[in-house]
């Protein structure tokens, strides 16, 4: 089950339920089209992190944090080197 959560006001904004043959990266994308998302900041974990995820966010007037491992190994050298 994938969820939106408006923390401050401790309220499920919605969920889609991740099929059995599949993982978080299908049921995202799922729930991003039925939230406004405009002036919003959308937080996921690393499972997120996806071009077409992090596109449908932005296309919405969102912005995002999103959490990045090494299982996106040109992505993270490029943020690495940013910060140092």
């Amino acid at each position: 089950m994938v969820s939106a959560w408006a923390t401050s006001q401790r309220l499920v904004l919605g969920q889609v339920k991740v099929d059995k043959k599949s993982n978080e990266i299908t049921a995202i994308p799922a729930l991003l089209k039925v939230l406004e998302l405009n002036g919003s900041i959308v937080t996921i974990d690393a499972m997120g992190c996806q071009r077409l995820i992090v596109k449908s966010i932005v296309e919405q007037g969102g912005d995002y944090v999103i959490t990045l491992k090494k299982n996106q190994p040109s992505l993270y050298a490029r943020v690495e080197e940013l910060f140092k």
